[in-house]
């Protein structure tokens, strides 16, 4: 039996409609991905130099009475997680797996702060204390971006909690993305000598170096944070938005089969009622 040409032909317009929303959407995701991709890999060797720096200094000099407040390693108190997720969805199983690693790394007495919409939605129903937000956007971040998070992240630690870690999705390859938690404060001491440091001379001293590296250091790891973020978020939705514009094409041409099926059908019925009239 013939099916109904009319919502044939509705479903048809439907599937292409959304096969050109979907393709735009991965053209306008793969015109962000390129910048923050080439972003990232820059980023890298200064994020990877700095830290380097900080546990070559630490681990290789004598600091004397040095203290620090990145330093401080207090024990028991509340944990600071700051996590990174994307404002809007389309873009696959990234927030998913973002907020399944989320409810396994809260515990009680955890405090939020939340850099995308859905983080913050997400951890109010976990029913953790959410103390900021801030939107991911949909340009690629500044680095000021970072200071307001900065700014709590010095009032809270080491005065009103004993860790900061921060979560993000770490961006690997366009195929390829992670989440990922990573412990930013308190600084970890090495225990041993750096291996092939060198001599190496500060001035004016090595406790007056680290003075000042150390806020670039946690700038630098929240920054690589954000944009790895950002960038895994553009591609994951460029990947889905390709895979959704395949699968609607997919079911344009099907139901296009059906539908000129379905015509002939139609018309060969009509024929035979006219050729058996004619008898």
């Amino acid at each position: 039996m013939a099916e109904n040409l009319q919502v044939l032909k509705k479903r048809i317009k439907t599937s292409q409609n959304i096969a050109q929303i979907a393709k735009a959407m991965e053209m306008i995701a793969a015109s962000k991905i390129k910048r923050a991709q080439s972003a990232v890999e820059k980023n890298r060797p200064y994020a990877g130099k700095i830290t380097e720096t900080v546990k070559r200094i630490t681990a290789t000099s004598d600091l004397g009475d040095f203290n620090h407040p990145y330093l401080r390693a207090n024990k028991g108190g509340k944990k600071l997680l700051i996590v990174f997720a994307p404002d809007k969805g389309l873009c696959g199983g990234l927030p998913g797996n973002v907020f399944r690693l989320l409810a396994g790394a809260v515990a009680s007495g955890t405090v939020i702060v939340a850099i995308g919409k859905k983080a913050a939605k997400y951890s109010t129903r976990l029913g953790n204390q959410l103390i900021a937000s801030f939107p991911m956007g949909g340009a690629f971040p500044a680095y000021g971006t970072i200071y307001p998070v900065m700014e709590i992240i010095n009032q809270q630690f080491p005065a009103q909690v004993s860790q900061v870690d921060i979560l993000f999705t770490e961006f690997k390859s366009m195929l390829s993305q992670t989440p990922v938690v990573y412990p930013l404060l308190p600084v970890t001491v090495p225990t041993g000598g750096a291996s092939g440091t060198g001599n190496y001379l500060f001035e004016p001293s090595p406790s007056s170096v680290l003075q000042d590296l150390l806020p670039r250091y946690v700038e630098a790891k929240l920054y690589s944070a954000i944009i790895q973020a950002f960038t895994s978020e553009q591609a994951a939705r460029m990947v889905a938005m390709k895979n959704a514009k395949d699968n609607a094409t997919d079911i344009s041409y099907h139901l296009t089969n059906r539908y000129n099926r379905s015509r002939q059908e139609r018309i060969t019925g009509e024929i035979l009622d006219l050729a058996n009239g004619a008898a």
